[in-house]
């Protein structure tokens, strides 16, 4: 018997202090739940049902009940808090704090701090690998990513990427470390193994970017350009673009349809790209200046 599994997207609304919730099979607004004061990033688990929101102007993070749909609660935090991320057990959670250059390490659960890492200047995107044991920080003033050993909370190693890296993402294998280069428009493809890297032109200001579920094709929000490039990996080289709406940000992949979701700053709405066809298909009203740094699409099975 086949598993029958459904998606939800969650959405921060910079503008209005709310995230939206879509349902990606229906593709349709399905809640809009209030959080702190301006909401940027986003991290989601499967595992316990949760939402992380970081409020960046509230010095807070928002965790939302995903079966519910509802606000748990909202706990304060020092500095400015933009990039989330899980790590794969769900019981901890990583929040890069944006003005004082270190990354926080949190019980997942109660929230508490366990650790701060001092890192670059401005981290903001980050990513872990598969196995837990590799946390990646883009800093955006020192241009580099650094390598985090999880285990004991140090910085194991740098890359240097392109000016002003920002948003990131990862290969399902944990092989290759993709980053977002907004100056330089460009977006380094990194070996995690030998830590060389190549660098591939998209458009301008880029910022945010997501592997297609099969892991052949990148794509790549240009926020100056109003379109998502398309990566094909094979040939380390942008194959097209994709209108989208205005200034889109954060992206993410819906691991069960394939589907793209972008959204659109500057038109509050999130466009739905075809996965397969790599074509426009849809436009979501949400709510004011909508932004989801992070990935954002939690998957689960009923």
């Amino acid at each position: 018997m086949s598993l029958c599994f459904a998606g939800s997207a969650y959405i921060t609304n910079q503008g209005e202090n709310t995230v939206s919730v879509i349902d990606t099979t229906t593709n349709q607004v399905i809640n809009t739940i209030k959080v702190g004061l301006k909401p940027v990033g986003v991290t989601v688990s499967a595992f316990s049902r949760r939402a992380y929101i970081s409020n960046v102007d509230g010095q807070s993070i928002s965790v939302i009940d995903t079966t519910k749909n509802k606000l748990i609660n909202t706990y304060r935090i020092k500095g400015s808090p933009v990039g989330l991320v899980i790590s794969p057990d769900s019981k901890t959670l990583y929040v890069a704090d944006w003005t004082d250059d270190r990354i926080y390490v949190l019980d997942a659960i109660t929230l508490k701090v366990q650790a701060e890492i001092k890192d670059g200047k401005a981290p903001a995107g980050m990513v872990i690998s598969p196995d837990g044991k590799k946390l990646y920080i883009a800093n955006r003033d020192t241009n580099d990513v650094a390598i985090i050993d999880t285990s004991t909370r140090q910085i194991s190693n740098r890359i240097t990427v392109g000016k002003h890296p920002f948003g990131l993402a990862m290969s399902k294998s944990g092989n290759e470390l993709y980053v977002v280069n907004v100056i330089s428009n460009t977006v380094s493809v990194v070996n995690t193994t030998n830590l060389k890297s190549e660098s591939i032109r998209v458009g301008e200001h880029p910022y945010c970017v997501t592997p297609s579920k099969d892991g052949l094709f990148l794509f790549v929000t240009n926020t100056q350009d109003d379109n998502v490039s398309v990566i094909e990996l094979a040939k380390k080289q942008s194959i097209a673009t994709i209108k989208v709406g205005e200034v889109p940000e954060g992206i993410s992949t819906d691991e069960f349809t394939g589907n793209i979701y972008v959204a659109n700053w500057a038109t509050n709405q999130v466009s739905v790209i075809d996965g397969q066809t790599q074509k426009l298909m849809n436009q979501i009203k949400t709510g004011e200046k909508s932004r989801a740094f992070g990935q954002f699409i939690l998957q689960t099975s009923p």
